[in-house]
């Protein structure tokens, strides 16, 4: 009898299991920790020799707060390096996140050495966050455009000259380009005193390259009638992409005739007056 219970209780716990199969517990899995760099402008622009700076923002995804390496590679040449959003002059190489909320703010700073003048182009560079297996980065982009400087001087940095009245007088400048890239259309104008004339030999530079320069050869002729003394005369080059100007202090002097003309006048004075007085003490 009691064999027989025990088998109908096999059987009805075996029916039970076919029926209902045993239900195996999952495991949870610990969430995927990640970091996340971002920023809201990827690239930036300026002109040749600029500096450019990033904001970027790490986001961490985990369980407990991490700290995370940090490097960033720029352009070849370039200083670049990593500081904290408050105080800058502090150049760091890690920084710890707390996990969720707003992140931590970095910024990345990348400028070319003063020696080098980039052209004109797009530079990358690429920040990166490591916290063992827990890795992220992001691309940036330093948009370098061209520099524009036209320079207008003297051969020697002398700003003076001496001058005739009436006459040409011949006077050299030297017109660079310093910038980056080509300037165009340059021509040449003056502000002097009313009567005077300035002429530039060539009158017109079709265009000038990068580091480029041409002497121009200025005539500067005052009035005849210009008094003896001092005067200003501006001098400008007005480019397509940029202008100068410089300012040459002219001394006139009167013409050697007209100094013989005054000669001869006081000594005809000198002689009236001596003759005046030798007639007049005879009576």
């Amino acid at each position: 009898m009691k064999v027989r219970i025990i088998f109908g209780l096999c059987l009805l716990l075996a029916s039970l299991l076919f029926t209902f199969p045993p239900v195996v517990l999952a495991q949870e899995t610990p969430p995927q920790e990640t970091i996340e760099l971002t920023t809201p402008y990827t690239k930036l622009e300026g002109t040749s020799g600029a500096s450019f700076e990033f904001a970027i923002t790490l986001k961490y995804k985990g369980t407990e707060a991490q700290v995370f390496n940090l490097s960033a590679t720029g352009p070849k040449d370039w200083t670049t390096y990593i500081t904290p959003s408050y105080p800058k002059d502090q150049r760091i190489l890690d920084i710890r996140v707390e996990p969720g909320g707003y992140g931590q703010t970095i910024n990345v700073y990348t400028a070319p050495p003063p020696w080098l003048t980039p052209e004109p182009g797009e530079y990358p560079i690429t920040v990166e966050a490591a916290s063992g297996e827990i890795k992220g980065s992001i691309n940036l982009t330093a948009i370098v455009t061209a520099r524009y400087n036209l320079s207008l001087t003297t051969p020697d940095g002398r700003f003076n000259t001496t001058a005739t009245a009436g006459r040409n007088n011949y006077f050299t400048v030297v017109v660079a380009n310093t910038g980056t890239a080509a300037i165009d259309n340059i021509t040449f104008s003056s502000y002097k005193p009313t009567g005077w004339t300035v002429e530039f030999t060539p009158e017109k530079i079709d265009s000038l390259a990068a580091g480029g320069g041409k002497t121009i050869d200025v005539n500067i002729k005052p009035g005849a009638k210009a008094i003896a003394g001092d005067y200003e005369v501006v001098l400008t080059a007005n480019g397509r992409q940029g202008t100068d100007d410089i300012t040459i202090r002219v001394t006139v002097e009167t013409p050697t005739i007209w100094g013989w003309v005054g000669v001869g006048i006081i000594v005809l004075v000198i002689a009236g007056l001596a003759y005046v007085f030798t007639r007049f003490s005879r009576r």
